[in-house]
């Protein structure tokens, strides 16, 4: 039983992608911004302390970041919930997860792959 509880505790809770349900997780100024490519490798920026943490398949990359790089990415995640697609599903499409130790949100967009890696260039995360 009490192991039961403590899994439970220390998973996040999902719930949907709505700009409310992001805001709580970015108030958290600790959160990681996964990008799930449908038949590709996972590729997440995590945030934490002014810093960012970029991981892919090459080596991690750690570094501070800008208030405008902040904009940034506010912006692009905020165009990908505003895409959100319910009718699609994780198995047989790229995907986004949002997340901290509280919450988890999937996003399914409908913007092409590309532009997540066209953010990564313009942070300078990849040539």
């Amino acid at each position: 039983m009490i192991i039961c509880y403590l899994i439970s505790i220390g998973c996040a809770r999902n719930v949907e992608p709505s700009v409310e349900n992001v805001n709580k997780i970015f108030a958290s100024q600790d959160f990681t911004f996964e990008f799930n490519e449908f038949g590709s490798i996972k590729k997440s920026i995590s945030f934490r302390d002014d810093y960012l943490v970029y991981k892919s398949d090459q080596p991690t990359l750690r570094r501070e970041i800008t208030y405008d790089e902040v904009l940034l990415i506010n912006d692009f995640i905020q165009e990908i919930v505003d895409s959100h697609q319910k009718g699609l599903d994780i198995e047989s499409s790229s995907y986004y997860v949002l997340k901290n130790t509280a919450y988890k949100t999937v996003i399914i967009s409908e913007q092409e792959d590309f532009y997540f890696e066209a953010l990564l260039k313009t942070l300078k995360l990849i040539e």
